[in-house]
């Protein structure tokens, strides 16, 4: 096992709060050695950013393992690919005649991504000159704005000097919470100031009964940096990780919301016209949306893939398998699979000696 990647991913794992076992740690540096050695290692140098997305970081770190090992080298994977468009999608894959992109999507409400996403990294910048050789961790809510960075950059320097391990701190008080905060010190890691471990967004949370509009708005948002149709030799496809979705919600998201319908001697089911797939502006860019569900729950994990098809593309499955071995494949007259099925079954997770 190679020093580096252990000593790395143990590192990876201290700035995001969690005690990892040696076995999340071992499994981490197994992959980052398998993305080095596929030409993927802008994924591995990703997680060195810390901070914002680092979760996301870990889930298409996770999704190109799958791809890497599922092809051996007998296809061309890149992530994050130097292209032309303004926005490229996270992976494109090469194979034969065909090219597949993929663009991979966290399912959450993404309205604040954007300026939350200059706050977070303001405040990184900023708390490095603070001379607290310890890690901190924050979660901001709503209200919190680019004014209260100076605040709360003075708020981690005084409450940083002294702190209290498992603590949280809540800025500016209890009353009008716009931050929640921890510290903790490094195991093992050599760090030289106060230093920005995991931080997110404290209004994150699903609102009932909205999820298929969620999930929806996600794709679409997603699915805004194809900038081409599918075609014989292209094929654009969003990835999302679906381990807290029900496989109906993503069903009315894609295909359409499903109604029963019911007449005499009559008891049927249909679909409304509201799905992913029927939006005007992406109907010819998606040709499907892949699910994917960690075997195992831990956060470095293989996934089962369910495929949800584009009806419009129903006859390119030849060309779908092709790109993964996928768990289920759906399609729009078909409701989601009852209970866990097969693809559900432990499957052993294939590691690079290091």
């Amino acid at each position: 096992m190679s020093p580096d990647f252990i000593k790395l991913a143990a590192t990876i794992f201290e700035g995001t709060r969690r005690q990892a076992l040696n076995a999340d740690i071992k499994n981490l540096a197994s992959n980052m050695k398998i993305l080095e050695n596929n030409s993927m290692c802008k994924l591995n140098r990703r997680f060195s950013e810390g901070g914002w997305k680092i979760w996301d970081t870990f889930a298409e770190h996770n999704f190109a393992v799958k791809l890497a090992l599922y092809h051996n080298q007998n296809a061309h994977i890149s992530c994050d690919p130097d292209e032309d468009s303004q926005h490229p999608p996270n992976f494109k894959i090469v194979k034969g005649k065909l090219t597949y992109w993929i663009q991979m999507k966290q399912l959450f409400n993404l309205k604040r991504e954007n300026r939350q996403k200059k706050i977070i990294k303001k405040i990184k910048e900023e708390a490095k000159k603070i001379a607290v050789r310890a890690f901190f961790g924050c979660g901001l809510y709503e209200q919190f704005f680019e004014k209260d960075i100076s605040d709360f950059i003075d708020f981690l320097y005084v409450n940083s000097s002294n702190f209290e391990k498992g603590k949280e701190y809540i800025f500016p008080n209890e009353e009008t919470p716009k931050a929640i905060v921890d510290f903790w010190y490094p195991n093992k890691s050599d760090i030289s100031s106060l230093t920005m471990g995991i931080s997110g967004d404290m209004d994150m949370v699903q609102v009932t009964g909205h999820t298929k509009n969620q999930i929806k708005q996600g794709l679409i948002n997603a699915a805004g940096g194809f900038e081409w149709n599918v075609d014989d030799y292209v094929i654009n496809l969003i990835a999302i990780d679906a381990d807290n979705y029900e496989d109906v919600d993503i069903c009315d998201a894609v295909f359409g919301t499903e109604f029963e319908v019911f007449g005499t001697n009559k008891h049927t089911w249909s679909r409304k016209d509201d799905g992913f797939f029927l939006v005007q502006d992406f109907s010819k860019k998606i040709a499907g949306v892949i699910a994917l569900k960690s075997k195992g729950g831990g956060i470095v994990s293989d996934y089962f893939g369910i495929l949800y098809v584009n009806e419009i593309f129903k006859d390119r499955i030849n060309d779908f398998n092709m790109l993964l071995n996928f768990s289920d494949v759906i399609y729009h007259n078909m409701r989601p699979p009852i209970g866990k099925g097969n693809f559900w079954e432990k499957e052993t997770l294939i590691l690079a000696d290091l």
